[in-house]
């Protein structure tokens, strides 16, 4: 029932979606996929410390994992005073060229968004942090570290805004596209079959950490190597 925000005026960058079924049996409907408009989910606090979230679930780049890393994140944080955007980006692997920029672009642009309504949800536009699960976690480390990379052309004045983050939360990421210290999935459904040794360093948020890069929080699993 939370409110959508559409990330994009008219079509997104890039073109080719083609809808395509889920590669496993009997997925539950909160495996979001075949997303051509992307978009926000806003939930509002009741009374806001004016600070904001953007959370981004995961799915190993083959869905969105929208409950359990999206909507009861973001009514959890909503209890404690946040106003949380949960993103429903676009996923490569669903024919859109120039695949391994799609989910950053739509990354890249949720972020300015929430800055450009900051007033609207009284929120201060430099208290804007982001959270992100499994490949969620890769999206947000690649937007952590790579804000300011040129992934598509401005539209508008929104595109002007800094795409940066506060602070940020990766909970057991995927932070390399380097064999072995990857996910195979998410590598593949990202970069594709057999990607060119220059895309994965481009795309391995670790090796990108620098100055600019904000305070993270990093968490991993039990199981993670």
């Amino acid at each position: 029932a939370a409110p959508t925000i559409d990330l994009w005026t008219g079509a997104p960058p890039e073109s080719g979606f083609s809808a395509r079924p889920l590669p496993m049996d009997k997925a539950p409907p909160v495996f979001m996929h075949n997303v051509d408009k992307p978009y926000l989910r806003v939930f509002r606090p009741a009374k806001s410390n004016g600070r904001a979230v953007l959370v981004i679930p995961g799915g190993a780049y083959i869905f969105i994992s929208i409950d359990n890393e999206g909507a009861e994140v973001g009514q959890a944080l909503a209890e404690q005073g946040y106003t949380v955007f949960v993103l429903v980006h676009r996923l490569p692997g669903e024919g859109w060229t120039n695949r391994t920029d799609v989910p950053l672009q739509d990354a890249q642009r949720a972020m300015r968004l929430i800055k450009s309504m900051a007033g609207t949800y009284g929120i201060a536009s430099e208290q804007v942090s982001v959270l992100g699960f499994s490949a969620g976690g890769h999206l947000a480390a690649t937007l952590i570290t790579d804000f300011a990379q040129p992934v598509y052309a401005p539209r508008d004045a929104i595109d002007r805004l800094d795409a940066s983050s506060r602070t940020a939360g990766l909970i057991y990421p995927v932070i390399s596209m380097r064999m072995p210290d990857t996910h195979a999935d998410s590598r593949k459904y990202l970069l594709g079959e057999k990607p060119d040794p220059a895309l994965v360093a481009r795309r391995s948020p670790a090796a990108h950490v620098g100055s600019q890069t904000p305070p993270t929080f990093l968490m991993h699993a039990l199981d993670d190597p």
